[in-house]
């Protein structure tokens, strides 16, 4: 009888370890978005800039990276000097293109982050009422997403975008090298 309990003491500590093994590996920010694989939500909405509007559909046809951002937001100062390498690399393609979306903030707010961060050189939605962002699931900042020139959503990228993400990330589905969808 005494060794009973140890066995069980025992057995239920291996499960415990091995439940928090398993959890190890994963990354709590990684929240399936429910838009994968489906079309994207178009919108019409205010430039940032003040020049007209901007619309998603008026980029069908082209592989659209949609960068959702806020001067307010600590984590897209970091992710600020890869985007401005990466509008370098949209200005050289055909076939790609950038469009930011500035939710919850201020124009002041983000023309004060351009002025100390770089202006990348793409168009940026101006959406401080969130409408924009609460149709595309955005909880957070910096949220991306990759949309085909079909109009699929074809991954999401949540937190700030890293320094070869594209080449490692993006370019095999626009190359059509990838086996499925999703990062």
């Amino acid at each position: 009888m005494k060794n009973s309990w140890k066995i069980v003491l025992l057995l239920s500590l291996v499960v415990i370890m091995a439940l928090f093994a398993g959890g190890l590996g994963n990354n709590p920010r990684d929240i399936p978005s429910p838009i994968i694989n489906k079309s994207a939500s178009n919108f019409t909405a205010q430039a940032l800039d003040g020049n007209g509007e901007i619309s998603l559909a008026d980029y069908k046809g082209k592989w659209v990276l949609l960068n959702f951002w806020g001067s307010w937001c600590v984590s897209c100062v970091s992710e600020h000097p890869y985007l401005m390498e990466l509008a370098k690399v949209a200005r050289g393609r055909d076939d790609f293109v950038i469009i930011g979306v500035d939710f919850r903030d201020t124009v002041e707010g983000a023309n004060s982050f351009f002025s100390r961060h770089g202006d990348p050189g793409y168009r940026h939605v101006f959406d401080p009422k969130q409408k924009v962002a609460i149709d595309w699931g955005v909880y957070g900042a910096p949220e991306s997403f990759l949309i085909d020139p079909t109009g699929m959503v074809r991954l999401k990228h949540t937190g700030p975008l890293y320094f070869g993400w594209f080449e490692k990330v993006a370019l095999p589905h626009i190359q059509g090298k990838t086996g499925g969808f999703g990062e």
